[in-house]
């Protein structure tokens, strides 16, 4: 996969932060130190070290398919939902900016490692070969800063649709599509529900 192949760029989160990016038309990027793969987020603060940068935040999207595994660590619950960016609008709009990485992660497995075979700036785009279904394309930010987070400002135009947890009862998901309708244009084509635990297309294929 190339960066000029890509088409989409799944966001996969929970309404409380896809409410912020609505309201404040910002995207914000954490510190990886309070990441659960620490296998992922020491190496990040290895190259923060080695780089000597004084701060680093980082931002992180799939380019693949849709998969229980991107629902359950990053958007579980009844609140979770995935934001599909427009992929290369995304990337224009990231182009340039001051301190601003961003690059497709490569999956290597432990054998294919020797001592100085990836370089520095390699770092942060490197994971371990069991994430590889992750499919994740990175955004880093590194300078200086007093925050705790660092924000893109963005425009909405960039998001093609929203998807909501299957997990978030159907009531629920009404008022949520309601509250988001005046967002979009043609909001009834740019928000759904996910299907992903009852797919009613898939079943009908197994009816008599």
């Amino acid at each position: 996969m190339n960066i000029a192949d890509l088409h989409k760029l799944n966001r996969y989160t929970t309404l409380p932060v896809l409410l912020d990016l609505l309201t404040r038309k910002k995207l914000v990027l954490l510190d990886p130190k309070s990441w659960e793969d620490k296998n992922d987020s020491k190496v990040m603060l290895e190259y923060k070290r080695r780089k000597k940068v004084p701060r680093l935040f980082a931002l992180c999207f799939s380019y693949g398919d849709e998969t229980i595994h991107q629902w359950r660590t990053f958007a579980d619950g009844i609140s979770g939902c995935c934001i599909e960016f427009n992929a290369q609008k995304l990337i224009t709009a990231l182009d340039g900016l001051d301190g601003v990485t961003c690059g497709l992660v490569r999956y290597r497995k432990l054998h294919e490692l020797e001592d100085d075979t990836i370089k520095v700036e390699k770092m942060p785009f490197t994971k371990r070969w069991p994430y590889r279904c992750e499919d994740e394309f990175r955004v880093i930010w590194e300078g200086k800063s007093s925050n705790a987070f660092h924000e893109i400002p963005i425009q909405l135009n960039l998001i093609r649709k929203i998807t909501i947890n299957q997990r978030m009862p159907p009531q629920i998901y009404d008022t949520i599509r309601d509250h988001l309708r005046g967002v979009f244009a043609k909001p009834d084509q740019r928000i759904s529900h996910s299907t992903l635990y009852e797919n009613q297309r898939w079943l009908k294929k197994f009816r008599s």
